[in-house]
């Protein structure tokens, strides 16, 4: 039977999520999970495919934007809901559901898409590239105590409920999160879902939410840490439970310290466990013993497709002067490809315009989104033969304009 690709009408939710959750392995989804997907669901932005009148795959996107190196913001489409059935694998339906998913996003005011991959062998060829990772800490409190030298930021740290956390952390996380490229716009919708519902079928085995938030002298959050608590049975009357951090944001590092030395001040606690720290965490630095503080599992988390190469790239900060011209070969999507000039001036302002000159540098769509954000240099990527360099000297240039000086991080799931 032939398929059809259409967008689902919004009383379609359950069957056009169907081959996703399967996926997942949640072959009949709960009513809260149904509540959640529909409070967060944007049918309009949905693709899906029928075999007959059964749903056999689909992607969708949320509405979003992205935060650039120096704290600009492009619109970003955080594309979602992503899956085939195993009954339809392997004929070019997913190809398909990008395809159609990239022309639709590349024709409204989005330049770029960004995606959270469940696999990471999935979404390079087309043409997303890794744009942010992180790290998993894992801290024994007994032992990695902030050193004296650390100062602690003018202010206080408090323990809120979930309901005064509602009231101030979405507000809090617009007026920081320019400090870090990669973090994503959260719509009311995910703070709802993600955080505040707190269902219980959602804390893996943890306690309720705990939050930790430090006020700044004027008693304005500017930093928060949302964890939870994951007990075990005392062995030998010591304990092992573990506090694990789903979130841990500050506007700055000394707030972002002050909150880790509220978190390892926790007694009765043999761990604490952050999941998905940035790479340039400033803990490792700050503590007496560094190698109480385990670093581990290393691992992609935002992937970036560039579709409007200009428009994604010019208004961000620029690492240095510099004037580079940038082939883009994408395979997938032959027209967000070209030639690009970037001019940028001594204090990292500069523009991006498309250009019929010879390139100095050539490389994939993915590897562009790779670099967009700092967080791997363009020479790294030449040195395993997936950037070209055409001009003796455009990669030192190119690692100069696109360097970062904080490294990008996303700390949002969707």
């Amino acid at each position: 039977m032939e398929l059809t690709y259409r967008v689902p009408r919004p009383d379609e939710l359950e069957a056009f999520m169907l081959p996703v959750w399967r996926g997942f392995a949640v072959p009949a989804p709960s009513p809260e999970l149904v509540e959640d997907e529909r409070d967060l669901w944007e049918p309009a932005r949905s693709i899906g495919v029928l075999d007959g009148d059964e749903w056999v795959g689909g992607a969708g996107a949320f509405t979003m934007d992205l935060t650039l190196p120096g704290g600009a913001v492009v619109p970003a489409a955080g594309v979602t809901m992503v899956g085939v059935a195993p009954t339809h694998r392997r004929r070019g339906v997913l190809s398909e559901l990008m395809r159609r998913q990239l022309d639709d996003v590349a024709a409204g005011p989005e330049p770029v898409a960004v995606l959270t991959a469940s696999e990471a062998a999935i979404y390079g060829r087309f043409g997303y590239g890794v744009a942010t990772r992180g790290v998993r800490l894992r801290v024994a409190p007994e032992w990695a105590r902030l050193r004296p030298e650390v100062p602690s930021p003018a202010g206080r740290l408090r323990q809120v409920t979930v309901a005064q956390a509602r009231a101030v952390l979405p507000a809090a996380y617009e007026r920081i999160r320019s400090r870090r490229p990669g973090a994503v716009g959260r719509s009311e919708a995910w703070w709802e879902t993600h955080v505040f519902r707190d269902r219980p079928d959602g804390r893996e085995g943890g306690t309720a939410l705990m939050v930790l938030v430090h006020e700044d002298e004027a008693g304005t959050v500017d930093g928060w840490a949302t964890y939870r608590a994951l007990e075990r049975w005392w062995p030998d009357r010591l304990p092992e439970s573990t506090l694990r951090v789903e979130d841990l944001l500050g506007a700055d590092d000394l707030v972002h310290l002050e909150l880790w030395r509220g978190l390892l001040a926790h007694d009765l606690y043999a761990e604490v466990d952050v999941l998905h720290a940035a790479i340039d965490d400033p803990l490792l630095l700050a503590v007496r013993d560094a190698r109480r503080v385990r670093a581990s599992a290393l691992s992609d988390w935002l992937w970036l497709r560039i579709l409007d190469v200009p428009r994604a790239l010019g208004p961000r900060r620029w690492g240095a002067g510099g004037d580079l011209v940038v082939e883009v070969v994408d395979g997938f999507r032959p027209a967000s490809g070209g030639r690009f000039r970037i001019e940028a001036d001594a204090d990292g302002t500069g523009t991006v315009d498309a250009t019929d000159a010879a390139p100095d540098l050539t490389l994939g769509a993915e590897e562009l989104g790779t670099v967009a954000l700092g967080g791997v240099a363009p020479s790294a990527l030449a040195r395993v033969g997936r950037a070209v360099e055409h001009r003796p000297g455009a990669l030192a240039t190119a690692d100069a304009l696109f360097a970062s000086p904080v490294a990008p991080h996303c700390a949002t799931m969707f």
